[in-house]
């Protein structure tokens, strides 16, 4: 088991929207309030979770109504812990499986999501019928759910892009900078080669250079000796 850096980016935006969705198991992120048209009185408050949990208060704030859904939120639940497990597992593990792993479980988290909050989002905000006034309107939790959506289509998107080997975009703010300090051309396509050659020529020469002044410590060269010969 190793930390593998480079996946950070990616894990850290599936917890941060793991994190976020959290509030929506205990909380309502969907609130229906219906007013007397006439006098503005309240009448009764609807709230609604994302995972089906439905409760309805009267005027003085006693339930009216409260219809649960087990099944909704054990797999919310269950989404939520295999999402940030997947992340956390890839995180420090190489292994094919847990790439594979990590981007499923974020993905299937994402997609229940996605549903929720396009439901939320596309609702009717007011409806005024037969003297009612109906006003909806997402809570501070549904707000945090919408948020962790987004997080995750991050997340997913780093995921794909890591799995499929995708470069990111780093690679070319780095091939911009070397253009433009003077490296080579991106239109050549063996400009990366030559420079890469021309480097080590410049390397090699620098270290098999001699120090200035060597030759001047060499035995003198006899003339007389060599025009006797």
């Amino acid at each position: 088991m190793r930390f593998v850096r480079e996946r950070v980016p990616a894990v850290a935006m599936a917890l941060v929207g793991v994190v976020m969705a959290l509030p929506s198991v205990v909380a309502p992120t969907w609130q229906l309030t219906t007013l007397d048209s006439a006098g503005g009185v309240l009448l009764f408050d609807q709230q609604d979770w994302s995972w089906g949990r439905s409760r309805v208060l009267g005027a003085g704030g006693a339930v009216v109504q409260d219809l649960p859904n087990a099944f909704g939120l054990v797999v919310l639940v269950a989404l939520l812990a295999v999402a940030a497990a997947g992340a956390l597992v890839w995180l420090f593990t190489s292994a094919p499986w847990a790439s594979v792993a990590a981007l499923v479980t974020a993905a299937a988290l994402l997609g229940r999501l996605a549903t929720t909050v396009a439901e939320r989002h596309g609702a009717s905000v007011r409806d005024d019928v037969h003297g009612l006034a109906a006003i909806g309107s997402t809570t501070t939790v549904g707000a945090l759910e919408s948020l962790a959506a987004l997080a995750l289509v991050v997340a997913v998107a780093l995921m794909a892009a890591s799995v499929t080997g995708v470069r990111m975009p780093s690679a070319w703010v780095t091939r911009l900078r070397t253009v433009a300090s003077g490296g080579p051309d991106e239109r050549d396509p063996g400009g990366v080669q030559e420079h890469a050659r021309a480097s080590t020529r410049r390397a090699r020469a620098t270290i098999t250079s001699r120090p200035d002044g060597e030759h001047l410590a060499a035995p003198a060269v006899e003339l007389g000796d060599e025009e006797q010969r």
